[in-house]
Formats: structure tokens, sequence, C-alpha cells
């Protein structure tokens, strides 16, 4: 499969793979016709595949390196490549990006590979009851007594 795809990502490149500028001029009011408005459009089912190789290559660099998934350290470099990956596809499919399908691969991506990784976020627990009494208390307790010091200074000085 890899090779087909390999083919026909060869050849959108070669044939039909030159980027397209989207210029408007003040005087060319035919921009506001709907159909002169996308003379290419994104090809669906081509970015589909395009998507599905890219989570290849993300699968194989993963396995290659043996890198733990869910140390997001190990894998940031590999993500990163799958996220230049269909970026760059994108835009050469004259697709918007991200979209729907986009949306769908990575969706995919995390349910096949993130899925049993624990949350990053640690959950703290409760001090115990007497330590939080004690820094509660110690401060509202030396506050009076700061008070007391101001005012029995200011009286002092008088």
């Amino acid at each position: 499969m890899t090779a087909i795809l390999n083919l026909v990502l060869f050849q959108v490149l070669f044939w039909g793979g030159t980027q397209q500028t989207n210029v408007t001029l003040q005087e060319d009011e035919a921009f506001q016709n709907e159909e002169h408005s996308h003379i290419f459009h994104c090809n669906e089912t081509l970015l589909r595949a395009v998507c599905q190789y890219c989570e290849l290559i993300f699968y194989s660099n993963i396995f290659e390196a043996n890198e733990s998934w869910c140390d997001w350290n190990q894998i940031l470099r590999p993500y990163y490549e799958l996220t230049v990956c269909m970026e760059t596809w994108a835009t050469r499919l004259n697709c918007f990006y991200p979209n729907h399908i986009v949306q769908e691969a990575f969706l995919q991506v995390h349910a096949s590979y993130f899925q049993h990784c624990p949350d990053q976020d640690q959950v703290f627990k409760d001090a115990p009851h007497g330590v939080v009494l004690t820094l509660t208390l110690v401060p509202v307790c030396i506050i009076p007594i700061l008070v007391f010091l101001v005012v029995w200074k200011s009286k002092v000085r008088d």
C-alpha cells in the first residue's frame, strides 16, 4: 500500500503540486460569483489517503525509536513531523488546514496511541489537618499582636 501511496504522492507533487496564488484585484468583480470562487477544489479522497500515509510514517517513527508513547519529550519530534506532514499535504491538495479530515486523523491517532496514557495533571493530596490549622492560626494570632505594637509605638511617640 505504501508503494501505491508513494506513486500517487509523487504524481501529485510532480504534476499538480504547484501552489496557486489567491489574489483578488479591485477591478475584478468575478470573485463574487460562486462558480468562480474556487477554481481548485480540495481532493478529500486523496487527502484521506495522505493522512493515512502520514499516520504510517508516524507509527514507524515511534516503533523504530522504541520510544514510550506516554512520554511527551520522547514523542514530540514524531508528532511534530506528523503535524507538518498533514499540514503540508493539505495545502498542496488545495485544502484548508485544519479541516475535518485532518481533525479526524488526529483524533484517530490520539485514540490509537495515547488512549492508555495517564493524565499529566497530578492531583495533590490535602495537607494533614494539624498542619493546615497551625499555618492558619499562627498568622491570625500574630496580626492582633502586631496591631497592638503599632498602636503602642504611636502612643509612645506622642
